[in-house]
């Protein structure tokens, strides 16, 4: 079995989100493979949370309560020791998250048998193990005043 946690705060741009899937070579629903996306949904695109649902991700919201910022990196910590706990040596888990506090996880995941990797799409496009991602361009607007002279 693998586990995936993405944190889509770090990485919530769909074109970024659908490239760093496509590395780990998760491009349909794998009922091998458990998907869960971990961030505040009110600030991650529409687009995003289409495209990782239709994977089958679990979407879960890391904002629990009005006044309460976020708590993504807590939900992510929980999500993976609760999975730990039910995985078997030779189960694989991955975090992608530019948060290097998640590497004592993989600690844990070693002394059990089980392979662990961090990734961000940063750091994939740093060592060029995917090309970036192409920005939108933007049209820059005078705000409806027509042409200056």
């Amino acid at each position: 079995m693998r586990a995936i946690i993405f944190d889509v705060e770090n990485s919530s741009r769909a074109e970024h989100v659908e490239q760093v899937l496509t590395h780990l070579r998760l491009r349909e629903h794998d009922s091998r493979t458990r998907l869960l996306a971990i961030g505040n949904w009110t600030v991650v695109s529409q687009e995003t949370a289409r495209l990782l649902a239709g994977l089958g991700a679990e979407l879960i919201h890391s904002a629990p309560a009005f006044g309460v910022k976020d708590w993504t990196d807590l939900r992510i910590g929980v999500a993976a020791g609760v999975w730990l706990g039910a995985a078997r040596p030779g189960d694989a888990l991955v975090i992608i998250t530019d948060d290097q506090a998640f590497d004592a996880v993989g600690d844990i995941a070693a002394s059990l048998g089980i392979t662990f990797d961090r990734l961000s799409y940063r750091a994939l496009v740093a060592t060029q193990a995917i090309d970036p991602a192409q920005s939108p361009r933007r049209r820059r607007s005078r705000g409806g005043r027509g042409r200056r002279r």
